[in-house]
């Protein structure tokens, strides 16, 4: 088997979700979730899943990458800007300082 491994982009499930549902987008019955069709594609035997969380939040909402993150089973590639990922790293950078003192 070769090096190539197949990454699938859940992106535009969060689209569908955020157009059918946009004026409530905290339902509990949104659908259809980004997560579900993620495990799908791992059963079928993707290698990965990836994410690109757009700083407009047009897709992909914060509390879809954090039950990405809780429920994958293989790598998740997160596709972010490079503001926000400055942002991140201050925030986390930061916390660590202050839990050392």
């Amino acid at each position: 088997m070769s090096g190539l491994r197949l990454g699938v982009n859940v992106d535009h499930i969060a689209t569908l979700r955020q157009v059918r549902y946009s004026g409530m987008p905290d339902s509990k019955n949104a659908e259809p979730d980004p997560v579900v069709a993620a495990a799908m594609c791992e059963r079928a035997g993707a290698q990965g899943i990836v994410a690109h969380l757009r700083s407009d939040r047009r897709h992909m909402q914060d509390r879809d990458i954090d039950r990405l993150r809780q429920n994958i089973m293989t790598k998740l590639n997160l596709e972010m800007s490079m503001l926000r990922c400055a942002l991140f790293l201050m925030k986390f950078v930061s916390f660590q300082k202050s839990a050392r003192k």
